[in-house]
């Protein structure tokens, strides 16, 4: 992850004014909604966009490893005061993340304070011709990154004819494709609202994504495909070291020496291949 704007780089006091729990059923990982009260200090924070945390462990002089982004849910100003509340959501990882973050967030009580960072610009746009193809890849971090991204697609209302792969995982981050599933994956897209945006994505998966037996090689074939396609934005969010073995594993399941470095090269210079990575 690239260092943050130097303007944007101390932090913010907030204070926790409200805390619920908004996903909490078997299966699935607790969701907490947290309302941040804070003074903006001339800053914008608005819906979509993302403000930082600093993981345990960090100092304030490694923020460009230990933050750690949250999309903001809703902003609101508070009546007669200068300052807004500040929605996010935190899934519980269960002790399961190595950064400790949600853990952090998750058990905040009413009345704590914690220092925020930011905010900053979404790290995803969705793409911009009517028949370009999407893949969206989970490296360890499900498809959570990339919920409002399905909403500003669903937003553009456009005559849009590309197809899209959506492929989650915690080793290659290409295990599984993401079904969307209404009971096992609400603590994958939160609410209805975002439900339903990845489920209009999930109507662009091509009939042999969703046909064929699943396996990870069966989905790097939908992935290499689909690159071949042209007009493809790829987007990325997760762990760096899934990511990197998600570039070992296409490179040897292609045995053409070279050629997935080159083909993800070429994507990144066009400013179709758009990641946002964490140690």
């Amino acid at each position: 992850m690239s260092k943050p704007d130097s303007a944007l780089d101390k932090p913010i006091v907030a204070r926790v004014v409200h805390r619920s729990v908004v996903v909490d059923q078997a299966g699935c990982r607790p969701v907490i909604k947290l309302m941040l009260n804070v003074l903006p200090q001339g800053r914008k924070f608005e819906a979509g966009a993302d403000i930082g945390f600093l993981a345990p462990g960090y100092a304030g002089g490694d923020i460009g490893r230990g933050l750690r982004r949250y999309s903001i849910e809703s902003v609101g100003e508070v009546p007669f005061e200068d300052s807004i509340d500040v929605t996010i959501y935190v899934r519980d990882h269960g002790g399961s993340s190595g950064t400790g973050i949600s853990q952090h967030l998750g058990n905040l009580a009413l009345g704590a304070v914690v220092d925020v960072y930011g905010p900053f610009a979404y790290p995803f746009y969705p793409p911009m011709g009517s028949r370009s193809n999407m893949i969206i890849i989970g490296a360890g971090c499900g498809m959570v990154p990339f919920r409002w991204l399905a909403h500003k697609v669903q937003e553009r209302k456009l005559d849009w004819m590309g197809k899209v792969l959506m492929l989650e995982g915690p080793v290659t981050g290409l295990e599984n494709l993401y079904l969307n599933d209404a009971g096992a994956d609400q603590d994958q897209y939160f609410d209805s609202a975002s439900h339903r945006a990845f489920e209009a994505l999930k109507t662009r998966y091509s009939a042999t994504s969703l046909d064929r037996v699943k396996s990870e090689s069966t989905h790097m074939d939908a992935l290499w495909r689909l690159m071949g396609k042209g007009g493809v934005y790829v987007y990325l969010a997760g762990y760096r070291s899934v990511a990197e073995a998600m570039d070992e594993a296409m490179a040897k399941h292609l045995r053409l020496p070279g050629r997935w470095q080159e083909a993800k090269t070429e994507l990144i210079s066009n400013g179709h291949w758009l990641e946002y990575l964490y140690d």
